[in-house]
């Protein structure tokens, strides 16, 4: 029974420093997959098909696509997405019904951010055009949240705008009372009905963080695997005395 204690004492060091290695090369590839995750989102965003509104409409198609549609803004019925950050300032992303003529379908569209600090103040007024125009963007999925706290709730139909912290497209449909696109459209910033003029992020984190963070677990598990050489030689040199 010694004997094994003492052996178990010998092993413990190696293999704690051969755990902590195996979990340092695992996570390092783990950042480099989501690296690569989102090297193609990038490219995806960068080189995004270009078809009018209603073709893309009409296609199975995966990923971002460049449209363009010419219609009118729902200047009345606005869906205010809470918990939207920008500059360290609160605020919420505005996504506006557009109608494109000749379909039969309406198209939430993301004007950008705008500014609510203080939400016992009610709801801001944001202007919106309610003439026929034409509009750019990118057509994407709806925005997802990691952790979705309960259900979304049912929207009022005579009440607007809207403040919602998850965006639920059947819902929202439910009070806009007609057919709506199954994803959304990021209006180009240099559309004069965007809020902001800020440039849309295919992702929060590039590609390059994930790499560094992957160079940094390969970098400590060489320096524990160092470590552990070093101290495994002057182990076995001491029984050789």
């Amino acid at each position: 029974m010694r004997a094994l204690r003492s052996l178990s004492v010998r092993l413990l060091p190696h293999l704690a420093a051969a755990g902590v290695i195996l979990l340092c090369v695992h996570l390092a590839n783990w950042q480099f997959d989501r690296a690569a995750y989102k090297r193609d989102l990038v490219e995806g965003w960068e080189q995004a098909p270009a078809l009018a509104l209603e073709t893309a409409a009409s296609q199975a198609q995966e990923g971002p696509i460049q449209v363009d549609a010419r219609g009118r803004f729902d200047n009345q019925r606005l869906i205010l997405l809470d918990n939207q950050v920008r500059a360290g300032q609160a605020g919420v992303h505005v996504y506006t019904p557009f109608m494109p003529g000749g379909q039969d379908k309406t198209w939430l569209v993301n004007r950008g951010w705008h500014a609510l600090p203080d939400r016992s103040a009610g709801l801001p007024a944001i202007e919106t055009p309610g003439d026929t125009m034409s509009i750019t963007g990118r057509l994407v999925d709806a925005p997802r949240v990691g952790r979705q706290l309960g259900e979304a709730r049912a929207l009022d139909a005579e009440d607007w705008p809207q403040l919602v912290t998850y965006l639920d497209l059947e819902r929202v449909a439910e009070a806009l009372g007609h057919g709506l696109g199954d994803r959304v459209i990021l209006l180009d910033p240099e559309h004069p009905a965007h809020l902001t003029g800020d440039p849309w992020r295919p992702v929060v984190f590039g590609p390059d963080r994930h790499r560094a963070y992957a160079w940094q677990w390969i970098t400590m598990a060489v320096v524990v695997f160092l470590i552990w050489i070093f101290l495994t030689w002057r182990w076995l040199g001491s029984l050789r005395k």
